[in-house]
């Protein structure tokens, strides 16, 4: 709170004072700032280093500078601000960059780089606080000399802070650490940074999913500004280079559902940003759920500390990382972190006359304990402060030198900014060039092996290539290969398997034999005085009824498997047909004659004529009419077509990240629930009724209709399989397998009980009496009470 206050009091101060003289305002307004911030004592871990001064933050601190004896020398000098204190969280950053710095002034001291000019640093501790910060802003513009340059740190407070005001003073800002997105050349013109930002990481990132193929990504980001506009820009490169955001997850404090909701979404391939406090957070929840190893691929935006995952500091009372720095590396084995590049890899000799590689031996007998992965871009920054001071020295009007600058001129404003903006070598870093006041350097992708970072490929921002080391990557799958962005998943055709089709066939076959041995029994003893008295030619009736279920099982079990797709709606079609009018056929026939024996049973006229045959075949013609109605409009109307479903996928039996998803195909058609569901009224409504006459007429015993018993026993079992068979295939529709045996089961069960009750005891009628003589029993026709 107290740095967007300094801030707000700080701006309105430089708008009120903008048309002051900057020598009478200065002191003003860093009282001001000192009244706002308040002032402190701070504690430096070394000496000052040759060339550089530290400034208490107070306007009575003295410069500690004096002029070299020479006096054809222009010393010009540079602000520092760094974080320095070992209380905070981004001292290691100011500690082990100001061995570079001192290299870096030594260097050009000992050169003639600068012709007539000496570059001087005088810098303070900010203690990354916005107001300790911005008091010591004030204090450096009140005190002489007058300083060219802000060299900025890596405290994104701080760096804001002084980037919005350094622009009132007309002074370019210069950052060798800070990454925070917000900072463009828009919002902050006087604002130029040497290492990549945050946007810079997502290029890299998205060319290494091309590199291996992986286009279905999800997204964990911390949600806050400096993650939140990266993963912004993120989402746009995913877009454009046709890459599928599955699942983007952003967190403020709860970890339990981002992770849930990749889980959820099986997402493999996670692109995540968070700072390294959070990062041990994510990591530990990580482990916790096991959503790591050889299935997954992590993949982080830097920049973070050497062996970040071992700092425990600030967990130790933080009741969210309850994991061991080991548990937190196993999570972490095997991720990529884009980071940025400390040094090039280039052997090219510098702008300072050393290769990369001889500045790093002499950068770490200087550094001692203190080290920063940022010590190479505050080297090449003072080097580009230097190029600046000799572009802007050489191309100055011949009445003005550096001597003279002054804060607040638009000239020596232009001048430094389009010094800057031209600014081209070759430093540790690589090439230094700014666009967008941005530098497009080089970026690491490094992958975590066995507590090291292993460096895995390079990024170059100018070309935008990609050098991939592929034998330096360890793959953390027993493959040894890289983890898919997906499970695999083969859609495999669900078809009623052949064996079962082969049998339930035989047992069709053999019913349709049974069947046809009753039909030619009946015909050949039509005459028999037995079977002739229970109306043959229905029973004949029941029996293609009942060939033409049995073929119905058959049909059932055809599909595209043994057929082909097109000859599929044509199967559909027989299918309904042949079930339909062999249930007509057959339980119509039943019906018409319990119909019959209930009209005689309730008869109380004694004299009313018998009902004939012909009335019993025009009941089941009026009801076989019904059928092909309905069947006919059906057809003409909303005709059968294939179609499939995808079902719930199961784990592949022998291949890792792969599933197999069951395809079923099923006989459909636009408006097929409205017409099933008329079938089903109307054979449901014929079926109580069967059942009721059936029930009415159970005590009759009639000798001249001597099959009534069996038909309404036969009534019953029709009734009763069809409404079990019924459910069982909505139930089951989906196992094709299943519900085909069962079905085809009721049916075989259903039609050969019906035979069996009709004509089985004709049969042993026939046995026991071939010649169908009458015996005088004194039987007659009776109902039992």
């Amino acid at each position: 709170m107290s740095s967007f206050l300094v801030t707000a009091i700080v701006t309105l101060t430089i708008g009120l004072l903008g048309v002051w003289d900057s020598e009478a305002s200065s002191s003003s307004v860093a009282a001001a700032a000192a009244a706002a911030a308040g002032t402190g004592s701070y504690r430096i871990r070394s000496r000052p280093p040759p060339g550089t001064t530290h400034q208490q933050p107070s306007r009575s601190s003295s410069t500690g500078l004096s002029r070299n004896s020479n006096s054809n020398w222009q010393d010009v000098y540079i602000a520092g601000f760094l974080a320095l204190s070992d209380h905070e969280i981004e001292a290691p950053l100011g500690q082990g960059v100001m061995p570079a710095i001192t290299l870096a002034l030594r260097h050009l001291a000992n050169s003639s780089f600068l012709h007539d000019y000496r570059l001087r640093l005088l810098y303070n501790d900010t203690q990354c606080s916005a107001s300790v910060g911005m008091k010591a802003f004030f204090d450096m513009m009140d005190k002489d000399p007058r300083k060219v340059m802000i060299l900025g740190g890596s405290c994104n407070s701080v760096t804001d802070s002084i980037a919005k005001t350094s622009k009132h003073w007309r002074i370019p800002v210069l950052s060798y650490a800070d990454t925070h997105p917000m900072f463009t050349r828009k919002s902050y013109p006087n604002f130029f940074r040497i290492v990549p930002s945050e946007n810079a990481f997502n290029a890299p990132r998205v060319k290494l999913l091309q590199a291996f193929n992986w286009t279905r990504v999800g997204t964990l980001y911390q949600n806050e500004p400096r993650f939140a506009l990266a993963h912004n820009g993120l989402v746009s490169l995913l877009d454009s280079a046709g890459i599928e955001l599955t699942e983007s997850q952003g967190f403020v404090n709860d970890l339990t559902q981002p992770l849930a909701k990749l889980m959820e979404k099986d997402v493999r391939i996670i692109l995540a940003s968070f700072n390294a406090t959070w990062a041990r957070r994510v990591f530990c929840a990580v482990s916790r759920i096991n959503l790591y190893g050889g299935r997954y691929q992590w993949i982080l935006a830097g920049p973070r500390q050497e062996r970040w995952w071992m700092s425990q500091a600030e967990d130790q009372q933080d009741p969210t990382v309850n994991c061991t720095s080991y548990e937190i590396l196993a999570a972490l084995e095997g991720a990529f972190v884009v980071d940025v590049l400390p040094l090039t890899s280039s052997k090219q000799v510098t702008i300072s006359g050393l290769t990369a590689e001889e500045y790093e031996k002499q950068y770490n007998k200087e550094r001692g304990d203190s080290y920063s992965q940022f010590h190479g871009y505050a080297y090449d920054a003072v080097w580009t402060a230097a190029q600046t001071a000799a572009s802007s020295g050489s191309s100055r009007q011949p009445h003005l030198s550096l001597r003279n600058f002054t804060y607040r001129d638009p000239f020596w404003e232009k001048l430094l900014l389009d010094a800057l903006r031209s600014v081209d070598f070759n430093g540790v870093t690589g090439r230094i060039k700014f666009e967008d006041n941005e530098r497009s350097g080089r970026l690491t992708v490094k992958q975590i092996v066995g507590a090291h970072e292993v460096p895995v490929a390079e990024y170059e921002n100018a070309s935008d290539t990609l050098f991939l080391n592929e034998s330096a990557i360890s793959w953390m799958s027993e493959s040894k290969q890289p983890p898919r962005d997906r499970t695999i998943q083969t859609v495999e055709p669900s078809r009623i398997s052949v064996p079962v089709f082969v049998t339930l066939t035989i047992v069709a076959a053999l019913g349709i034999v049974l069947a046809s041995s009753f039909l030619a029994i009946n015909i050949r003893f039509r005459n028999q005085r037995y079977i002739k008295m229970s109306s043959p030619y229905l029973n004949n009736t029941i029996i293609i009824g009942c060939l033409l279920t049995y073929t119905s099982v058959i049909l059932l079990g055809l599909d595209s498997h043994l057929t082909s797709e097109s000859a599929l709606p044509v199967i559909c079609t027989a299918r309904i047909w042949t079930l339909m009018a062999g249930f007509t056929l057959a339980f119509g026939s039943m019906f018409s004659k319990t119909w019959r024996v209930h009209s005689i049973f309730t008869d109380v006229k004694l004299n009313k004529k018998a009902i004939k045959d012909y009335q019993l075949f025009m009941v089941v013609g009026v009801l076989l009419t019904i059928d092909i109605a309905i069947l006919t409009t059906w057809q003409v109307i909303d005709p059968f077509y294939r179609e499939t479903k995808l079902l719930e996928p199961y784990p592949h039996p022998s291949q890792d990240n792969a599933e197999i998803r069951p395809e079923n195909e099923y006989c459909q058609s636009n408006h097929m629930t409205i017409f099933v569901s008329s079938i089903y009224a109307y054979k449901g409504l014929l079926m109580a009724f069967g059942c009721f006459l059936a029930w009415e007429t159970r005590n009759v015993n009639i000798p001249a209709l001597n099959d009534s018993k069996y038909i309404g026993m036969s009534v019953y079992n029709v009734v009763i399989m069809c409404v079990i068979g019924g459910a069982v295939s909505f139930i089951l529709e989906d196992e094709q397998d299943v519900s085909y045996v069962i079905i085809s089961i009721f049916i075989v069960f259903c039609t050969t009980g019906t035979l069996c009750l009709v004509f089985v005891p004709k049969l042993i009628e026939l046995r026991r009496n071939p010649q169908g003589t009458i015996e005088k029993r004194g039987v007659r026709s009776t109902v039992k009470p």
